[in-house]
């Protein structure tokens, strides 16, 4: 999958990963952006941003935030588990907590 342009097209940034909690544990979030087939790894909070944003990965791709799934209902990224490759080779360089997050 190619990497998406940045929002708003303002150019790009280079993600930088960093352990701001030097030796604490630091979470790292798999998501299945809207419209994605596979888990991505973000280091920001998924709950903490709208639906409808964008967020940067690990592998440089953007994801977009879906909306969350009603009281009562299954979401749809529950089932899916498989991991995009370049993500998971860039977590082994660093010490981080994962978290699985369904919407």
């Amino acid at each position: 999958m190619p990497n998406a342009d940045p929002p708003l097209g303002k150019g790009t940034f280079e993600i930088m990963v960093t352990d701001v909690f030097d030796d604490e544990r630091q979470d790292l979030f798999w998501i299945v952006g809207l419209g994605l087939d596979r888990r991505h790894a973000t280091t920001v909070r998924p709950g903490a941003v709208y639906s409808g944003q964008l967020v940067p990965s690990l592998c440089d791709s953007w994801l977009k935030i879906p909306q969350s799934t009603p009281i009562g209902r299954e979401p749809h990224s529950k089932t899916v588990t498989e991991k995009c490759d370049e993500c998971l080779r860039r977590t082994e360089e660093s010490h981080f907590s994962h978290v699985v997050w369904d919407f």
